[in-house]
């Protein structure tokens, strides 16, 4: 059964958007729920009595007794059902933050809009410290200070949500960063000197898909923070790459590597995450 679990993360979690606040705002009408973007893994939460096994999109599979680390500061779920899926992230050094929910016994509550299961989900984590804190923001500079206030606090940014939307329903979450960042894939690497002489890459071409299928050169990045190791980047790793502008030949100004993303495909990096194509709004 457990190896099912991560193809149904795969194709039943909500995604976040990628695009301009106005953009969303005029699909998402005011007032908009605000949560701290997470550096970490997405996970979903399966709960059947006591047993507890969490599920990451790509494979990964943890229990208490096989990574006990990942489950140290999960406590009992006094209040909650005998059964539930649950949605939220892994962070390293921090542990489980869980913000929606899927499933309660038999009954799938995905249907309900975002703040009936807000409400489920608090009775559930009712006593522990698993729940993402959220607010509501009744304007467009209430959003912004909030992305503020997170990134002041250390995280990523903010994920702003529909507050009256299904679970997946299209274009209702908002990814905002606090800066340009884009995930690529690996596509080739240049022959440098350097790489002569110690046969380590590092400078690497990226790229991602259009909305047809095709690959697009993104240029080329050779710098990247001190944490990454080139030896990881190799043809096909996801990475994730900041950078200043998009050139009108559509390549990447200033970039550098941020981190190699291994909870991603080379498949889920799409140009719609830095240019809105027909029909659709960025992913």
């Amino acid at each position: 059964m457990s190896d099912l679990l991560p193809n149904y993360v795969l194709e039943n979690y909500s995604k976040a958007v990628k695009t301009d606040l106005s953009t969303w705002l005029s699909l998402n009408p005011l007032p908009s729920l605000c949560e701290p973007k997470l550096d970490g893994i997405r996970v979903f939460l399966f709960k059947s009595g006591d047993e507890l096994v969490l599920s990451s999109k790509h494979g990964g599979i943890y229990t208490p007794k096989g990574n006990p680390k990942v489950f140290a500061k999960v406590p009992e779920f006094l209040h909650a059902p005998h059964r539930a899926i649950l949605d939220g992230e892994y962070v390293a050094h921090e542990g489980l933050f869980l913000f929606d929910v899927l499933r309660i016994d038999e009954r799938d509550v995905r249907p309900l809009v975002l703040k009936e299961r807000k409400k489920i989900l608090k009775e559930i984590l009712r006593g522990t410290d698993l729940e993402v804190p959220f607010t509501l923001a009744r304007s467009s500079e209430e959003i912004t200070a909030q992305r503020e206030e997170f990134v002041q606090k250390g995280r990523e940014g903010v994920i702003v949500k529909n507050p009256s939307s299904t679970y997946g329903q299209p274009n209702s979450w908002l990814k905002m960063k606090r800066y340009d960042t884009i995930d690529c894939f690996v596509m080739d690497y240049e022959e440098t000197p350097d790489m002569k002489k110690t046969g380590i890459p590092r400078s690497w071409y990226v790229g991602v898909y259009d909305a047809a299928g095709q690959r697009v050169n993104l240029g080329k990045v050779g710098s990247f923070v001190e944490k990454v190791d080139p030896r990881q980047v190799r043809i096909g790793s996801v990475i994730e790459v900041r950078f200043q502008e998009v050139t009108d030949d559509m390549k990447l100004r200033a970039p550098f590597i941020l981190k190699v993303r291994h909870d991603k495909i080379p498949a889920e990096c799409l140009l719609s995450q830095i240019r809105q194509e027909p029909g659709k709004i960025s992913h």
